[in-house]
């Protein structure tokens, strides 16, 4: 399984040359407090079949990762719900301890089924929802001269088929006692997220356009051009208001997904992407609390879901009400009309995605960029060699060692000289005073005893 990186700080490239290096990306589990296995000799045994040395050398490999490659990485392991079971902490506790590492999405669409069957739905569904009402009302009703009630109402019958089962199956996943789709907090059952009840005015509204304008024996077409626009309208106008909540700072009136009531609302799109890809494309929490750490982590992501959110709701909001005038209006045919209201908005959400592709895959390019810099530049920090030390100079107001010393020796050869001189001058006195007693004591030539 490929490795997916856990929370990148550098360039995950090492040393070729280095010998202590594995070639190999670096990958260890969430699970961080399993016991190493100390095998003193790794060699494969010549008798073992091929798929045990490959398990063994996964294994091995496994346990070689040192401590600190294993506060950095993770496997793809960790979204999965057998990991999801075992493991002692969540994503977020994680990044929460080491601020130094870019939170890691557990989910890729570059490797495994995931993306293929989460493409497969998306195309199926606007396959079903666009394409399959304009094929079926042009062909019955100009090719086969079909009545409008009997078109329609075939229509009606196929149309949303995969979009009913997805809904379905999502609903039922939120529904069931097991937390791995919830949202963060919410732990209780039937514990729906926002995209769902978003689903649930979407579905209904649509259906009942098709309900109301097909039941007539003569079929009111300007309604039944109404489910595109009314499909923008419903989920552009919650992914408006919730971005402008976020915008002034309001906080939840109620939970909206992994927002609890009376917390701060966060863009539109932050739930839109966080919902689909936990229930549908079966990310799960994982998936959810590593889209918070990320978002939590990097004012880079932050700002691209708030344009993200606006770019989305806005212009999609202009749409529909440019589509539901150009529906209403009499001077456009009702035939075309028909073929405006649900061409145009998926027309333009294919254009929009096309140009959201290359923005966000730039952004997520600027994002790792920045964070691989700021981190480089904090680790060189750390490991800049310390200056070499320096001997302390003399401190003001008193002399210095050597000077001290000069010092005591001058005064020493200073006494030293003075006891020589007094010494000295003491002897000339005692020599001075015999000289005299002696030329006192005795008498001179003049003096008569």
């Amino acid at each position: 399984m490929p490795a997916v990186v856990r929370g990148s700080g550098r360039s995950n490239s090492q040393d070729p040359t280095s010998p202590s290096s594995p070639i190999h990306d670096r990958r260890v589990t969430f699970d961080q407090v399993r016991d190493e296995p100390s095998s003193p000799a790794r060699i494969a045994s010549p008798r073992q079949s091929t798929s045990n040395r490959r398990q063994s050398s996964h294994h091995h490999r496994d346990s070689d990762l040192n401590e600190a490659n294993r506060l950095a990485y993770y496997d793809s392991r960790a979204a999965t719900r057998q990991e999801f079971k075992r493991r002692g902490s969540t994503l977020q506790s994680y990044y929460l301890a080491h601020p130094e590492l870019l939170p890691q999405l557990p989910f890729t669409f570059r490797h495994g089924f995931k993306r293929w069957k989460l493409a497969g739905y998306i195309s199926l569904m606007v396959f079903d929802a666009c394409i399959v009402p304009i094929l079926l009302y042009y062909t019955m009703t100009y090719g086969g001269n079909v009545q409008g009630y009997i078109t329609f109402a075939v229509v009606t019958a196929i149309w949303g088929g995969p979009t009913y089962v997805e809904f379905a199956v999502r609903s039922l996943r939120l529904i069931k006692k097991e937390h791995f789709f919830k949202p963060l907090g919410a732990n209780q059952r039937w514990a729906f997220d926002i995209t769902n009840w978003i689903l649930v005015l979407t579905i209904t509204t649509v259906t009942a356009l098709l309900i109301v304008g097909a039941a007539p024996h003569i079929v009111f077409l300007r309604v039944l051009s109404m489910p595109g626009p009314a499909i923008l309208y419903c989920l552009s106008g919650p992914i408006f208001l919730m971005s402008l909540y976020s915008a002034c700072g309001w906080k939840a009136p109620f939970r909206i997904s992994s927002t609890a009531k009376g917390e701060k609302v966060l863009p539109g799109i932050y739930y839109i992407v966080e919902d689909i890809v936990a229930v549908n494309a079966g990310g799960g929490r994982p998936f959810r609390e590593g889209w918070a750490a990320r978002y939590n982590a990097s004012p880079i992501f932050r700002k691209m879901i708030r344009d993200q959110s606006w770019f989305w709701s806005i212009p999609g909001l202009f749409v529909a009400v440019a589509c539901t005038v150009v529906i209403c209006i009499h001077p456009v045919p009702r035939p075309v009309a028909y073929g405006i209201g649900w061409a145009a908005p998926f027309i333009w959400a294919a254009i929009w995605a096309a140009i959201t592709v290359p923005w966000v895959r730039s952004a997520l390019a600027k994002e790792k960029k920045s964070w691989e810099e700021d981190s480089a530049s904090v680790i060189d920090e750390e490991q800049k060699p310390a200056p070499p030390p320096v001997a302390p100079g003399p401190l003001p107001g008193k002399a210095s060692e050597s000077s001290t010393l000069r010092g005591s020796e001058a005064d020493r050869h200073g006494e030293t000289n003075e006891t020589t001189e007094t010494k000295d001058m003491t002897e000339k006195k005692n020599t001075a005073n015999l000289d005299g007693g002696e030329s006192s004591s005795r008498p001179s030539d003049g003096t008569t005893i």
